[in-house]
C-alpha cells in the first residue's frame, strides 16, 4: 500500500514537472510560413485585366455576381471591385477592404475605397502562401485566441465532446460510468468517456498507444493539467491542437488553420453549421471529411446541431434554419501551396546565415520573399515546352537538356522567378545556385568594363586587329585562340567586337588591360575566385547561374553592384519585425561607362549574335549577350530590359556536348518566357555628358562618303572621333 502511494506520488510529481515544462513553454512547433510579393494597386501603375485575374485566382479570390465578404470580386469589362482580405504584413497591418478601379490602357484608374469613395494612393492585396519549413512531423497550425473563437464552435464542442467540461476536475466519472454502461449494452463498438482535458492530454503529450497504463497516465495528467491551469486556457489549446485532417504531407492542426482549409475564412466569421461540422470532423478526420465522404459529414454535422439544440446552445429557429444549409466547403481548399522548391531552397540558404534550422521549423516565423508568383507561374509553364522546342530544333535525345532561369528586378536585384529544373516543381538538384559551368562569351561586356575603367581616354570605337595570335602558355606550349565561324575580320572595333562575340579582339583588349587586373575587375563585382588565365575573356571562368546573375546585375542597374536577393522581411509568429532585407548597392562601373556597355548590348541584340531577340519581340528593347562554351557544352544568354534582368543556362547534367550556341539554345528559351511577361522597354535615354557619332567599323573614324560598314556608336562627350574616314565611294 505504502509503496503503491508512493508510486502515485512520484507519477504525480513527475506528470506535472512534464506539464509545466511543455504547457509553459513553447507550446507548439510552428512551421515558418513563406510568402510571395503582394500585388500593388497604385494609381496610375502598369496592369493588365489578364495579369489581375491571374493574380486572383493563384490567391483563391472568388468572382461573383455581389462581391458580400472579403475574398469575393466582381469584374464588368475594365472594371474591378474587390473586397481585399485583411492581412498582416511586415511593416503594416492591412483590414479587410473594399475598393474599386478601372483599368484603363493597361494602367490602374480612379483605385478608391468603395464604400466611402474616398480615393486611395494605393492597395496590397493579401500574398500568396508558397511554402513553408516544417518541423520533422509536418505539422502545420495557425494560432487563435479563445476571444476570437465564435460562441456556436464553443458549444459545439462542449455539447458533442464533454457536456460537463466546467464542473469537473480533469475526469469525469459519470462519462466513463456512461462509456461503460454504453460499451456493454451496445452493439459492440467503442464509446469514449474522455473528457476534453484528457483528449488534449492525449493528443499534447501522450502516444496514441491503447492500454490501461496510458489511461491510468491521461488520468493523473489530467488533473495536474485542471489544478495547475483556467479551463479557458485548457479549452483554448484543445481548439489549437486538435487534428482536422491531411493535406498531401501537411497534418492540419487547430480551428485556426481547419477554418482557412474548409471554409476560406478566419475562425471568428464561421457560422454555426460550419462550427457544427468542423466539430463533426473531428470525430473522424477521414472517416468525415466532408470532401471524400460528404453524406457522413452531412449526418455527423447535423447530429452535433441536434445535440447543441437540446441544449439550448441554438433555438429551434436556427436548428431548422442550418439544418437547410449545405456543407458549404470551399471547391478547392486554399491551403495547396505553389511548388517552387528551389526558390524555397534559395530562401532557406539566404535565411540560414541568421536562423537555425530549429528556429525556421518551430518558431512560426513569417517569412515575405520577393517572388512573382504570376511570373513564376508563367515561366514554369514555358521552360519544359522552351526547352523540348530547342531539343526538336537540334535533332537532340528528347529529355537530353536541362535549365536553369534566373528573372530580377533590373534595378533592385529582387528575384521575382527562379528555377533550377526544365520540370515544373522539381525538387532535386537545383541546377541555379549549384550547376557550376563554365560561361563561354557572356565574359565578354566585364573585359570591356574592365578596359573602360582602366584607361579613362578608351573609347569603343578603338580598332583591334581580328588577326591570328599565340600567346606563351606557362608548360611552353603556345596558344592560338579562334573565332567561333573560324575566321579572321580584319580590322574591327571594340563595339563590333562586343556585339559579333569576336573572340580574338577580346583577347587581345584582355592582354592590353593587362589579364590580372580585368580578373581583379571581375572579382570586384561579386565573382569568387577569377584566375588570371589567357583564356579568361572566352569565358573559362565557372560560374553556377545565380553568380552570373549577381555580375550582369551590375550592368541592369547602371554599374550598381547589388546582390540578387529573395528575401524582403521576417517577423515572428505576432507579426513583430524581426529583419529587414533591404536593397544595398555599390557604385562599381562609372555611370557613363555603364551607358556605353548598355548600348553596345543593345546592338547585339539588333544586329548580333542575338538579333532573333529584336526579331521575335521588336516591341521591347532589350541588352544582352550570348554565350557558349568549348565543343558547344554550355549555352548561356543574358539580358535586361528597364525593368527586368533574365539569365538562362541550358546544357547536360553529364556535362558532354550537346551541339547548342547561346543563340540557339538559351536565346530561343529567353524568348519563350519574354514574350509573355510584360517588361518595360530598356532606355538609354538622352545623356548631356554622352555624344553620339556614326563611325567607320574599319578605322573608327567618323563616316565619311562611300563607307559602306557604318555604326552609331556613343562617347563620352568630347571623346569621340574627329577625323574622318576616307572610303572609296
Amino acid at each position: 500500500m505504502l509503496l503503491g502511494s508512493m508510486f502515485l506520488l512520484l507519477l504525480v510529481i513527475y506528470s506535472d514537472a512534464q506539464i509545466k515544462k511543455k504547457f509553459e513553454g513553447k507550446r507548439w512547433q510552428l512551421p515558418a510560413k513563406v510568402y510571395a510579393q503582394p500585388l500593388v494597386l497604385a494609381e496610375g501603375k502598369a496592369l493588365t485585366p489578364t495579369r489581375l485575374r491571374q493574380e486572383l485566382q493563384l490567391l483563391g479570390y472568388r468572382k461573383a455576381v455581389k462581391a458580400s465578404r472579403a475574398g469575393d470580386y466582381e469584374n464588368y469589362g475594365d472594371y474591378f471591385y474587390i473586397h481585399v482580405r485583411s492581412f498582416k504584413f511586415w511593416d503594416e497591418g492591412i483590414p479587410a477592404r473594399e475598393v474599386a478601379f478601372s483599368l484603363q490602357s493597361g494602367k490602374v484608374e480612379q483605385l478608391k475605397d468603395h464604400v466611402n469613395g474616398q480615393s486611395l494612393q494605393y492597395v496590397r492585396l493579401d500574398p500568396l502562401l508558397i511554402g513553408q519549413f516544417y518541423p520533422n512531423h509536418q505539422e502545420d497550425r495557425l494560432l487563435v485566441q479563445l476571444s476570437e473563437i465564435p460562441e456556436s464552435l464553443k458549444q459545439a464542442l462542449i455539447v458533442t465532446e464533454d457536456q460537463g467540461f466546467y464542473e469537473h476536475y480533469g475526469v469525469s466519472l459519470k462519462g466513463i460510468a456512461r462509456a461503460a454502461w454504453h460499451n456493454v449494452n451496445n452493439d459492440g463498438r467503442a464509446h469514449g468517456g474522455s473528457t476534453i482535458t484528457q483528449q488534449l492530454v492525449k493528443n499534447y503529450f501522450l502516444t496514441r498507444e491503447r492500454s490501461l497504463w496510458r489511461k491510468f497516465r491521461e488520468a493523473i495528467m489530467a488533473v495536474n493539467l485542471e489544478f495547475r491551469y483556467e479551463k479557458d486556457e485548457i479549452l483554448q489549446a484543445y481548439f489549437n491542437e486538435v487534428f482536422f485532417g491531411q493535406e498531401r504531407n501537411r497534418a492540419i492542426h487547430g480551428v485556426g488553420l481547419a477554418s482557412q482549409y474548409y471554409f476560406d475564412k478566419p475562425v471568428s466569421d464561421l457560422t454555426i453549421s460550419q462550427s457544427a461540422l468542423l466539430v463533426a470532423i473531428l470525430k473522424g478526420p477521414s472517416s468525415f471529411n466532408p470532401y471524400k465522404n460528404p453524406q457522413n459529414a452531412l449526418e455527423r454535422r447535423n447530429l452535433v446541431l441536434k445535440l447543441m439544440n437540446q441544449q439550448g446552445a441554438i433555438t429551434d429557429d436556427e436548428y431548422q434554419d442550418q439544418l437547410r444549409t449545405s456543407l458549404a466547403v470551399v471547391k478547392k481548399p486554399k491551403l495547396r501551396l505553389s511548388q517552387v522548391p528551389a526558390f524555397m531552397d534559395l530562401v532557406k540558404r539566404q535565411l540560414k546565415q541568421n536562423y537555425s534550422d530549429e528556429e525556421l521549423n518551430s518558431e512560426g516565423l513569417r517569412i515575405f520573399t520577393t517572388l512573382d508568383p504570376v511570373a513564376q507561374r508563367y515561366m514554369e509553364k514555358q521552360l519544359a515546352k522552351a526547352i523540348g522546342k530547342v531539343e526538336s530544333s537540334r535533332v537532340i535525345k528528347e529529355n537530353t537538356l536541362q535549365t536553369a532561369v534566373i528573372i530580377t528586378e533590373a534595378s533592385t536585384g529582387k528575384i521575382i522567378a527562379f528555377a533550377g529544373d526544365r520540370k515544373e516543381g522539381y525538387s532535386g538538384f537545383n541546377r541555379a545556385i549549384d550547376a557550376k559551368r563554365q560561361i563561354g562569351s557572356v565574359i565578354k561586356p566585364f573585359v570591356v568594363a574592365a578596359a573602360l575603367e582602366e584607361n579613362e581616354n578608351l573609347q569603343l570605337n578603338k580598332v583591334l586587329n581580328d588577326s591570328p595570335i599565340s600567346i606563351r602558355q606557362r608548360d611552353g606550349s603556345d596558344w592560338k585562340p579562334k573565332n567561333y565561324d573560324n575566321k579572321f575580320h580584319g580590322s574591327v572595333t571594340i563595339f563590333e567586337s562586343l556585339s559579333k562575340s569576336y573572340n580574338i579582339p577580346m583577347v587581345k583588349l584582355s592582354q592590353e588591360t593587362g589579364v590580372n587586373k580585368v580578373a581583379n575587375f571581375i572579382e570586384s563585382l561579386g565573382a569568387k575566385n577569377v584566375r588570371a588565365l589567357d583564356a579568361l575573356p572566352l569565358g573559362v571562368l565557372e560560374l553556377s547561374p545565380l553568380e552570373l546573375t549577381e555580375l550582369y546585375q551590375v550592368l541592369a542597374s547602371n554599374g550598381l553592384k547589388i546582390k540578387p536577393s529573395s528575401i524582403e522581411a521576417v517577423t515572428d509568429n505576432e507579426g513583430e519585425l524581426l529583419q529587414r532585407y533591404p536593397v544595398e548597392a555599390e557604385r562599381v562601373i562609372d555611370e557613363l561607362h555603364s551607358y556605353l556597355l548598355k548600348a553596345n548590348l543593345v546592338e547585339v541584340t539588333k544586329t548580333g549574335t542575338a538579333k532573333r531577340l529584336r526579331q521575335r519581340i521588336p516591341w521591347t528593347n532589350f541588352a544582352g549577350k550570348t554565350g557558349t562554351t568549348n565543343d558547344l557544352k554550355d549555352s548561356w544568354f543574358a539580358g535586361f530590359s528597364d525593368e527586368h534582368l533574365g539569365v538562362v543556362w541550358v546544357g547536360r547534367d553529364d556535362n558532354k556536348a550537346s551541339n547548342i550556341t547561346g543563340s540557339s539554345a538559351a536565346l530561343p528559351v529567353f524568348i519563350d518566357i519574354f514574350e509573355g511577361i510584360n517588361t518595360q522597354s530598356l532606355k538609354l535615354g538622352y545623356n548631356s555628358e554622352i555624344e553620339w557619332q556614326r563611325v567607320d567599323l574599319n578605322s573608327g573614324k567618323l563616316a565619311g562618303d562611300g563607307c559602306k560598314r557604318t555604326e552609331s556608336i556613343p562617347f563620352k562627350y568630347g571623346k569621340g572621333p574627329t577625323e574622318r574616314a576616307k572610303c572609296e565611294l
